[in-house]
């Protein structure tokens, strides 16, 4: 089950996540022009603004590190365009991305900077990933006989089939209001091939499967290279053939 939240219940999940209340909140056009990334729809999943961030909200069904990439991608064009160009750079807004994911995740929740790892400091706050393991939630709920610290409830609700959302509703005010919403989004087949599992499993597979490909290329060439060299062909005709450089030739020695 997955549920796509409505403006009433994402404030108080912003509030959780972020950890900071929110006075104004604004649902924004979640399209991105795309020059050359071959992404789902060409769209956030959800673009939210606050008096002080613009808040890229992501719903991954798996989490790996063809959609870090894909993500990293968003927040760096959000980034860029909220940015004026003058005789300074002005920041108009933070950009915060929060990863709402569902599978894979190996913590609760946990926050990126931007970060000098040699000297140990923080280089800006302007931008920061949240990313949120709902299966980290939701095993830790189970685990300690169902409960939870207050703001918990609204994380662990988005994966909850109807009864198990029930019982967790009689323990919470929160969820007992916004259950309604929740359980409707989850019944709503649109959304569900919108952020399926099974779909964004495909798209996936198949980047993999290009990605393997190229990868294949890369090997044909080095194992040819390989060849030559046994040959002793120069290295200016093995680069022509293979279209490697001679550094790449001079490691496969």
């Amino acid at each position: 089950m997955r549920a796509v939240v409505k403006p009433n219940i994402l404030k108080p999940l912003l509030e959780h996540i972020l950890e900071k209340e929110i006075i104004e909140l604004e649902i924004l056009n979640p399209n991105l022009i795309q020059n050359y990334f071959r992404l789902r729809g060409q769209r956030l999943d959800l673009l939210v603004k606050t008096k002080e961030e613009v808040i890229n909200v992501e719903l991954n069904s798996n989490y790996n590190e063809e959609i870090l990439i894909r993500n990293l991608h968003y927040i760096f064009k959000l980034a860029s365009e909220n940015t004026e160009r003058g005789n300074k750079y002005k920041v108009k807004n933070k950009i915060v991305q929060i990863n709402l994911n569902f599978i894979n995740s190996k913590y609760e929740k946990c926050e990126y900077l931007l970060y000098d790892k040699k000297h140990e400091i923080e280089l800006t706050d302007y931008i920061k990933i949240c990313n949120i393991g709902i299966d980290k939630y939701i095993e830790n709920y189970y685990n300690n006989s169902k409960k939870f610290t207050k703001g918990e409830e609204l994380v662990i609700m988005l994966d909850l089939d109807k009864k198990e959302l029930e019982e967790l509703s009689e323990k919470s005010d929160i969820v007992d209001n916004f259950k309604e919403d929740v359980i409707k989004a989850n019944e709503d087949k649109l959304i569900v091939e919108w952020i399926s599992r099974e779909e964004e499993q495909k798209q996936y597979e198949e980047v993999m499967y290009e990605k393997g490909i190229t990868q294949g290329i890369e090997k044909n060439k080095q194992e040819n290279a390989k060849k030559m060299l046994e040959l002793n062909m120069d290295l200016e005709t093995i680069s022509k053939v293979t279209g490697l450089t001679k550094e790449q030739i001079n490691d496969l020695k």
